[in-house]
């Protein structure tokens, strides 16, 4: 009787940080015909000790299990956004793997949260790790600008100085984006992985090259997964672009009736198209004063200095 093979599993993972260029890079990623990327963005598995000791979390994840199976099952197409806590579902994910050689899935949490780094090292001690950083006060403020589809009305000052009068525990809001301070610790966050794992095995990027000349980026992350990084890829479509509303009332108005409900999936794609560009404005109509950006830079004051020295490259910008 012919032995069963082994499951593939990721050899790579990009472990973020959020709101950082990783979701652009996951769909390059995607194009590249060496490469198989986990169909289902943000698993999150190797958290899942962070995620399972929240008790308030264990309904929403009763509720994702049946959408979860009924994809890896393919009685499913579509892709839901959920987080995967069994090993044997993870391994799944991996199972339309057909000679890509660069194997690997996109979970930003894992910078942040403190069970990841030892589990997947434990797991696959042999995982690359790719880590895109952008200068913290513009993450955080790039990630206010996001909260204001559900609260319109909160200002950024107002919103940081909650987040920084909040005990030292923050990951209350573990079930929406990492706390917004948090993601940006990046010194404490990677300590924990460079401690762990080999110099080699580790890639880390400034968003700021990135956003610059994104190909050359791309393309030495190729040659760190040792795939052709010649590979023709179609970089020219902007993904998970921040979208501010258009009018807070109305944004204020629908988040008390509607809460968070989205326009129907059987909506025609153009009409779903027009809505967005009526609704929502771009980020780049907002600036940050200089006021709020000062409170920002002296709060990660210390952890850019410490991140300069861990990773051996020149943050002074940040600090401006």
């Amino acid at each position: 009787m012919p032995e069963t093979p082994p499951p593939k599993l990721p050899n790579f993972i990009l472990a973020g940080a959020p709101t950082s260029g990783t979701t652009s890079l996951y769909h390059y990623l995607c194009q590249h015909p060496q490469v198989y990327m986990c169909p289902i963005k943000e698993p999150t598995f190797f958290a899942a000790d962070d995620i399972l000791a929240r008790a308030d979390l264990r309904p929403m994840l009763e509720r994702q299990r049946p959408a979860l199976q009924a994809y890896l099952e393919g009685r499913q197409r579509r892709r839901e956004q959920v987080w995967v806590t069994n090993w044997d579902d993870y391994v799944r994910l991996f199972q339309d793997v057909r000679g890509q050689t660069a194997i690997g899935e996109a979970s930003v949490s894992y910078i942040w949260l403190p069970s990841a780094a030892p589990a997947i090292r434990s797991k696959l001690p042999g995982m690359r790790l790719i880590f895109l950083l952008r200068d913290p006060t513009e993450r955080l403020f790039s990630a206010y600008l996001a909260t204001l589809s559900h609260k319109p009305d909160v200002t950024f000052r107002a919103w940081v100085l909650r987040a920084m009068q909040m005990g030292p525990d923050r990951r209350q809001s573990i079930s929406r984006h990492p706390i917004p301070l948090d993601g940006g610790l990046y010194a404490t966050h990677l300590k924990r992985f460079l401690d762990l794992f080999p110099s080699h095995q580790v890639r880390i990027h400034l968003y700021e090259s990135y956003r610059t000349n994104p190909r050359a980026v791309l393309e030495d992350i190729l040659v760190f997964l040792g795939v052709d990084p010649h590979q023709p890829i179609d970089m020219s479509q902007r993904h998970n672009e921040t979208l501010v509303p258009r009018f807070p009332a109305v944004a204020g108005l629908r988040q008390r009736v509607l809460s968070r409900m989205h326009l129907p999936a059987w909506f025609p794609a153009p009409v779903v198209d027009r809505w967005r560009k009526f609704y929502y404005r771009r980020k780049s109509n907002f600036t940050l004063s200089p006021d709020d950006r000062r409170l920002v830079i002296d709060y990660y004051r210390d952890e850019i200095l410490r991140t300069q020295d861990l990773i051996g490259m020149d943050l002074s910008a940040w600090l401006r």
